[in-house]
């Protein structure tokens, strides 16, 4: 005789989760023992393996429905007992261990525990049920998965109460279950205590910029900071967002404390900086698609990435501007190049998004559409915080955040705080914030019942939250993971820097044009015949000439290329961007560039005067002169702040590389010290001097001396040229890490 059961919300055996159907599964006893099938269509899988039709169980076997993963327990033939994830076994029921079985998380719906999240990648994470315990294995993952907030390497045991994070989306393991903590990848911010003291610049004294801040921002909640000028908007938004850590204090997302595991929240936080974070000569589908090939997982289909984008440009409102380019010869109005920002962040679906200033310098018409949008972002489920100065539009949001000299003075509706406050116009608080000490302001805050209902009544007492005992500052949080080199990076941020440079069209023939002018000017000033002492005075000083221009090549193209794009920059660095396939990127087009216009110069000139000598040679030192300059300017444009900056230093760059090369004066100890030290020009000179005839190196003026000294060997000199540009290179790896703490 046989016993038959259903297993859903609303079966004979009722089992609650997120994908779990009235009826999702049918549990059969017979003859041989229990057996499961799906109940319609619905998604089963026993072990890792999708059911279709009965399969047979075993005491420990694995099911996973959809996204809800459990545990059976087969003690006797009858009643069949079940585990769903909020139970544990006890012992004395724990009669066998799990039978093996490999289940796979991911994005794809074929996998035994299915995401459908962009962040996570189509097979994402597998675990392993073996009679000793289960294990938890990261297939590789671009966005990590995170054991107790560290992220996985490789394969680990999981323990009772470990916490796994699956990109943002988090479970709870239980010892005999995986049970889902939150899979609908909202973010809760709680924030306790929190204070932020720095030295100040002028005094030297501590200054503390945020004083005890206790708030509640609920998923799908669109708040906005505002506040007295120098009252800490900025600061507050960065210490949300674990850009610049708190001091102090702890800041909770769904529990888990966000400095102690930022890498597992890294993907899902979406930050808009008050400057543009998108180049403005590509069109805005490709700049889209840049991003989406940086930070979404490489096994994200073409078809997959046009869906995301397509409906990103939709949310944003831009569908109509997709092939358009964001610069010329059209440009974008001031509202549409922020809403391309924006829809750069929304790409890679981010959970919680903070905005600062965004919709500074905007007309009130645009702003108001802005404040809109990012109101319709918090209806799709997503956590919104946004730093403003205009308050005409601040209707449209949730909750304010009104900060006075770092001290939270009001959190509440925006409709009630003008009447909290007994003014006409909420503009009117600033005069009268000013008026009164920060701390009347703030204690009375604490005692209204604005703090009780939007502070204290949504604090969670959370057994399972845990502060890091660890200081903020400490925490190498900021740190990207990323392999010493990632070829799909490198690959997609070259595409982008091409589509840059072919883009401008009018800049590249600018650059392209340089060396032919360059080389007609010296074809038509020197001579290199008669006299041979004459030729070779010449041919020493074309040399001299034509190494000077490919340093100037190099230092050109490359002096404001970093620099220029730094915004962009350190956003993608604080997500998942490599330093190493980052400069690669920059320095692999800029040599091709520098090649081209070397030769270009080279052989106009070889053409225009006769120079016995090696062709080959002699391009090979303008290449590498040219190349070693290009990493010069690279170091430059890492150290400055501005394009201004790095125009500027190029002289000071260019002019040492002329007087001390050895060629306009004859250089005493001191001088030549510093020059085979620094000086790309001198080895690259005394390498084009070395390709130069036997007549010409040979030949002696008046003095007896050496018309073309040569102090070197052709190799030995090209190896010093290298030399000196790994070590620019080097320069501009400090540079950038440096840049690195603006994160």
């Amino acid at each position: 005789m046989g016993e038959s059961r259903t297993v859903g919300t609303e079966g004979d055996i009722v089992l609650d989760g997120p994908d779990v159907r009235r009826e999702h599964i049918r549990v059969n006893l017979g003859a041989e023992g229990w057996t499961v099938s799906p109940a319609g269509e619905n998604p089963v899988s026993v072990n890792g393996q999708v059911v279709g039709e009965a399969h047979p169980l075993a005491d420990g076997d694995w099911i996973s429905l959809g996204t809800t993963l459990f545990q059976v327990s087969l003690p006797g033939q009858s009643p069949l007992g079940y585990q769903p994830p909020i139970t544990r076994r006890t012992a004395a029921t724990r009669r066998a261990r799990p039978q093996p079985g490999v289940l796979t998380i991911g994005r794809l719906p074929e996998c035994d525990l299915a995401i459908p999240s962009p962040l996570v990648s189509r097979e994402h994470a597998r675990l392993y049920c073996e009679p000793s315990g289960v294990e938890i294995e990261d297939l590789g993952s671009t966005n990590g998965t995170f054991v107790n907030g560290q992220r996985l390497i490789g394969r680990m045991r999981l323990n009772q109460d470990d916490r796994i994070a699956i990109a943002s989306f988090f479970f709870l393991f239980t010892g005999e279950a995986l049970e889902p903590i939150d899979l609908s990848g909202q973010v809760r911010v709680e924030v306790c205590g929190l204070y932020k003291d720095v030295i100040d610049r002028a005094s030297k004294t501590p200054k503390r910029l945020l004083d005890d801040l206790n708030l509640v921002i609920e998923p799908g909640e669109f708040v906005v900071i505002f506040g007295t000028s120098g009252s800490g908007k900025s600061t507050l938004l960065d210490a949300l967002n674990g850009r610049r850590p708190a001091t102090g204090g702890n800041v909770f997302y769904n529990g888990a404390d966000l400095y102690a595991c930022f890498d597992s929240f890294r993907a899902s936080i979406g930050y808009v900086p008050q400057q543009d974070i998108v180049h403005r000569k590509i069109t805005v589908r490709n700049a889209l698609q840049y991003t989406a090939s940086l930070r979404l997982p490489p096994d994200t289909s073409k078809r997959e990435v046009g869906e995301y984008i397509d409906r990103v440009l939709d949310q944003v409102g831009l569908a109509e501007k997709s092939y358009s380019p964001i610069d010329t010869p059209a440009p974008l109005s001031g509202g549409q190049l922020k809403r391309v920002s924006l829809a750069v962040e929304l790409v890679a679906n981010p959970h919680i998004l903070f905005l600062d200033e965004v919709t500074s310098g905007l007309d009130a018409g645009t702003d108001k559409r802005m404040m809109k949008l990012f109101a319709d972002l918090a209806l799709d489920k997503k956590t919104v915080v946004c730093v403003t100065h205009t308050l005409e539009n601040i209707d449209v949001c949730h909750l304010v955040i009104l900060l006075h000299q770092g001290k939270l003075v009001y959190f509440g509706p925006p409709g009630e705080a003008a009447e909290y406050f007994g003014v006409k116009r909420l503009s009117d608080v600033y005069d009268l914030l000013e008026g009164s000490p920060a701390e009347r302001w703030a204690q009375q805050y604490r005692a209204s019942e604005f703090y009780r209902r939007y502070v204290e009544e949504r604090m969670r007492v959370d057994s399972t939250r845990q502060a890091s005992p660890h200081s903020a500052a400490t925490l190498q949080m900021l740190k990207p993971h990323a392999s010493w080199f990632d070829w799909r990076q490198a690959g997609t941020l070259m595409r982008r820097y091409l589509d840059l440079i072919l883009s401008d069209r009018k800049n590249l023939l600018i650059l392209l044009l340089q060396a032919p002018l360059i080389a007609v000017v010296i074809g038509l000033v020197f001579n290199t015949e008669g006299h041979l002492a004459v030729r070779a005075a010449a041919e020493s000083q074309i040399a001299f000439i034509l190494v000077l221009s490919a340093i100037w090549f190099g230092t050109l193209n490359s002096a404001r290329e970093l620099v220029k794009e730094l915004p962009i920059y350190l956003r993608e660095r604080s997500v998942n961007l490599g330093l190493t396939p980052y400069l690669i990127s920059k320095l692999l087009p800029l040599a091709a560039l520098c090649l081209i216009q070397c030769t270009l110069l080279l052989g106009l000139v070889s053409i225009m005067l006769a120079m016995p000598g090696s062709f080959a040679e002699r391009l090979a030192t303008l290449f590498c002169a040219g190349l070693a300059a290009s990493c010069m300017g690279l170091a430059v444009s890492a150290f400055v702040d501005s394009n201004d900056k790095a125009v500027a230093m190029a002289p000071i760059l260019l002019i040492p590389q002329m007087v001390l090369s050895n060629a306009v004066v004859r250089l005493g100890e001191a001088g030549l010290w510093v020059a085979k030290c620094s000086m790309v020009s001198y080895w690259a000179l005394d390498a084009m001097k070395s390709t130069l005839s036997v007549d010409s190196r040979t030949v002696r003026d008046m003095s007896g001396q050496l018309i073309v000294p040569v102090s070197g060997v052709f190799g030995q000199d090209l190896a010093m040229v290298s030399v000196l540009g790994i070590l620019f290179l080097g320069l501009a790896v400090l540079g950038l890490k440096l840049k690195d703490r603006r994160k």
